[in-house]
């Protein structure tokens, strides 16, 4: 599916954009098409001419988010590295992608349960693809030794992007912390309890 996904004309890229952020801002249930089309100074009819619904654009929004954290991660999941210098990388690219793109990434994490059945189940197993990832590098890492062995990896992956994926809450581009702050902030906080 991911795989799949057509380019976007110019216009639909600047509704996806207009719609990331009021979704992000208002919510996706409090935000209407209204409200849409009068931060594109355009007439809400106009909106039905690229997206059949509201649904449809919280859709499109999600999947490229999806696409965007697994292609971001897949050349570090496959690489010949130690699984713990994966993770660490694993996580650094994971805050770099969710600051690259934070009215995405609320959608990402928060505004997708509004999506119907079918899409809805569609996009949870992406979810869990994607953890299933982190999964994996700490299960290796137990099995070499680097991780503890009494850690309990799905936990610790849900316990981990958690505390990541609410920096969409807090972060500003213009505050004090940078991104390596960030990042170094997390290893200490993440990666040091778990290293055998």
């Amino acid at each position: 599916m991911l795989a799949t996904i057509k380019p976007l004309t110019s216009r639909k890229q600047e509704i996806l954009e207009a719609a990331q952020a009021l979704f992000s801002r208002k919510g996706y249930t409090d935000a209407s098409m209204r409200d849409l089309a009068e931060a594109l100074g355009i007439e809400p009819a106009s909106l039905y001419s690229h997206f059949k619904s509201k649904e449809d654009i919280l859709w499109e929004i999600a999947i490229r988010c999806a696409k965007a954290f697994n292609d971001g991660q897949e050349p570090i999941f496959s690489a010949s590295l130690t699984p713990e210098i994966k993770l660490r990388n694993m996580i650094d690219r994971h805050i770099e992608l969710m600051i690259d793109n934070i009215n995405a990434s609320a959608i990402f994490f928060r505004e997708w349960h509004h999506l119907s059945k079918e899409r809805h189940d569609d996009y949870a197993q992406m979810i869990i693809d994607y953890e299933q990832r982190f999964v994996q590098v700490i299960e290796e890492g137990m099995k070499a030794g680097v991780f503890k062995a009494s850690v309990r990896p799905k936990f610790i992956t849900s316990a981990l992007l958690a505390s990541i994926n609410w920096m969409h809450k807090w972060y500003r581009p213009e505050g004090s912390m940078t991104i390596s702050d960030i990042q170094q902030h997390m290893h200490l906080l993440l990666l040091d309890g778990l290293q055998s």
